[in-house]
């Protein structure tokens, strides 16, 4: 596709940031150092309280790209949203100022973006830990299945299982605009609401297998840390979007599969909910109770009609959510955290394997 203006670059990166400073500076290298030019980087700053901004400000100085941007404590999804405003390449990228890009990805992207001129393009992304070890992420397993066609939802419903997160999505800015789509004001659990309604509306995704994106595990990330029940907001990200999938699928002959992908939509909101309850230090030991209370509510208010449990360990999980049971849930979490820790040595030690043929 032609170029909108000679001006404009073909990527615009959008980089929230909140107390940083141990990061930005490796964020941006990680930026500036690509081969590939064609970029502006907008920086807004959350009013943090460290050296942050003032690290941004140095790096603007040399960087004619970089554009910084002075907020208050408004919040991930505000200063993205910010950012966008201001953002003028064909396509917008979000990438958090504690994370990182792997190197010359840039010049893969583009080169689909050229080829395909989808409205989302999916990347694939890798965990940095705490000891700077990359390695493999769950979405890695599902997006294998690249192809190098672009399709909609309801052709792979499979994609609504990549972590929802804003990062993992190159999103064309003028089809960004024309679904009005914004980040929620509230956080944690901001961009999923973007992220559902972007993959319902996009007409032309792609998916690229390579890893793209290093996305660091934090003690003390701002979906780690917080308000005791920050993390109940979740359901409130999730019932706004799965009313308006169950809206058009009701009104729908299914000619476009939008029954399936609403049962696709549904049983993601409530893996997501399961994980946030099974994940270590989210919900406080008195809160969790009224946690799997909300994820049932959840699960009876939009089950679908004649809906069928997934097969094997996650099916228990749901039969127990549907019916209630917290005891029965609370027994099988130790069974869960062993089920999962195997399946992180399989996913290791297939990685290591890789590595060295």
């Amino acid at each position: 596709m032609p170029r909108q203006a000679e001006a404009a670059p073909l990527l615009s990166i959008v980089i929230p940031s909140y107390n940083v400073r141990p990061y930005i500076d490796s964020c941006l290298d990680s930026i500036t150092a690509q081969k590939f030019q064609d970029l502006e980087i907008i920086a807004v700053d959350g009013g943090s309280k460290d050296e942050t901004f003032t690290s941004l400000h140095e790096h603007a100085r040399d960087e004619p790209r970089l554009t910084v941007i002075a907020a208050g404590r408004i919040g991930p999804g505000r200063a993205r949203n910010i950012g966008v405003q201001h953002a003028i390449g064909d396509y917008i990228w979000f990438v958090d100022g504690d994370d990182e890009l792997a190197p010359d990805c840039l010049r893969t992207i583009a080169d689909r973006l050229i080829a395909e001129h989808p409205d989302v393009l999916l990347i694939n992304h890798a965990v940095l830990t705490r000891d700077g070890v990359l390695e493999p992420s769950y979405d890695n397993q599902l997006i294998e299945r690249e192809d190098e066609a672009t399709f909609s939802i309801a052709d792979r419903p499979w994609l609504v299982d990549l972590s929802l997160v804003c990062w993992n999505k190159v999103v064309r800015r003028d089809f960004l605009a024309a679904t009005g789509a914004e980040f929620a004001t509230s956080w944690p659990h901001e961009d999923v609401p973007l992220s559902c309604d972007i993959l319902l509306t996009a007409r032309r995704l792609a998916v690229l297998a390579a890893v793209c994106y290093h996305y660091r595990r934090r003690s003390d990330s701002t979906t780690s840390v917080g308000l005791r029940r920050r993390h109940f907001a979740v359901f409130d990200a999730w019932r706004p979007v799965l009313d308006r999938i169950r809206l058009r699928a009701d009104g729908s002959a299914d000619s476009d599969g939008l029954v399936e992908v609403y049962r696709s939509f549904f049983q993601r909101s409530i893996r997501h909910c399961s994980m946030i309850l099974d994940t270590s230090g989210y919900i406080a030991h008195a809160d969790r109770r009224a946690f799997f209370r909300r994820m049932s509510a959840l699960y009876k208010d939009y089950v679908p009609a004649g809906y069928r449990l997934p097969p094997g360990f996650r099916g228990i999980k749901f039969w127990l959510i549907a019916r209630n049971s917290y005891l029965g849930y609370a027994i099988l979490h130790p069974l869960n955290k062993v089920r999962l820790a195997v399946m992180t040595t399989i996913s290791r030690t297939r990685a290591l394997t890789l590595d060295s043929t």
